[in-house]
């Protein structure tokens, strides 16, 4: 475990040496745990920070000063305003001999604290610091979660707070690293996980919902919304109205994520990958179904009993005959 300070201010880091052996390890990896979901990313060759790191694994270079060289390298990366914070490198254990690396860059809080004196006065001291680490996610602007390939290369778990959906231009530069998954093929799998959970939840959905579950999700996606994994009651409540905290339309759409491999990434849905499909289909209580394209919608009218008129305007009929394609089969 170690840090170097980093910031705005400073000219160079302020590098340190490594605490050994590590303090107050539940607070830091509980710190890491909870960012555990992000973004799917993968070394680029003669990547420097993937070099350091496998020197850090070999042994053949010291841990601190590896650690010195790549905190030098992500401040001087940085070509805008960067809040004083400090930069963390954690090696850790996961079992199997997997060995994880964090990277993270933690924000300085500037918090006040209170002190009570014991038998003292009842006025409490009041102490002001600026060099502190708190709980609070925001604190933690950039995490990297690295498993070295065996050999060459390397997947990381970034999660970017200044971009959630992507990674920034100097954090990406830093890491020398693309990444793993395109958000067009992301919006596709998601648009295929929300059709699915509509399928299976069609019936006990709203009236509105399933008469054009379909149209509803195109709709909502063509708009190129953010998915954030974490974040997904937007989504849910847009496609499938207000759910129930443990609804089986939420279970649904978990599961669907997964199978489809989109559980974990965040991106901006790319509308122009979300082709609504051309063919529709009316179907009406008595089981009358209609199949149209976009263009050749029929007219519903109105009627004064309550019923509709579905109206239908054509060239002139095709077919009008028997379905054996759907009837009854003879043993």
């Amino acid at each position: 475990m170690i840090f170097h300070v980093v910031g705005k201010s400073l000219e160079e880091p302020i590098l340190l040496d490594e605490i050994s052996p590590p303090q107050h390890q539940d607070f830091f990896l509980e710190r890491v745990k909870s960012s555990l979901r992000g973004n799917l990313f993968a070394f680029r060759e003669r990547s420097a920070t993937e070099a350091l790191l496998r020197e850090i694994a070999s042994g053949e270079r010291n841990f601190t000063e590896c650690t010195q060289a790549l905190a030098l390298d992500f401040q001087s990366r940085h070509k805008k305003t960067m809040s004083v914070g400090v930069f963390f490198i954690f090696e850790l254990a996961a079992g199997d001999g997997v060995t994880i690396y964090a990277l993270i860059k933690y924000d300085n809080e500037d918090v006040v604290r209170y002190v009570l004196e014991e038998g003292g006065s009842s006025v409490p001291r009041l102490e002001r610091f600026q060099e502190s680490f708190v709980r609070k996610p925001e604190a933690m602007q950039k995490i990297a979660l690295v498993r070295l390939d065996d050999g060459a290369g390397g997947r990381i778990m970034v999660r970017d707070r200044s971009n959630t959906a992507h990674i920034s231009d100097y954090f990406e530069g830093f890491l020398q690293a693309r990444r793993v998954n395109d958000a067009a093929d992301m919006s596709e799998k998601l648009a295929a996980a929300l059709k699915d959970t509509l399928k299976a939840n069609r019936d006990s959905l709203p009236e509105e919902i399933q008469r054009s579950g379909v149209n509803r999700i195109y709709e909502v996606l063509r708009q190129g919304p953010l998915f954030d994994p974490g974040d997904c009651e937007p989504l849910v409540t847009a496609c499938f109205g207000v759910q129930p905290e443990n609804s089986k339309v939420r279970r649904d759409l978990d599961r669907n994520l997964r199978n489809r491999g989109v559980s974990e990434e965040t991106f901006d849905v790319s509308p122009e990958r979300i082709q609504k499909p051309r063919r529709h289909r009316m179907e009406t209580v008595e089981g009358v179904q209609v199949t149209y394209d976009e263009d050749n919608r029929p007219a519903i009218r109105e009627r004064d009993d309550g019923r509709q008129e579905i109206v239908i305007v054509t060239a002139g009929l095709k077919r009008d005959d028997a379905d054996i394609e759907t009837g009854p089969r003879r043993g």
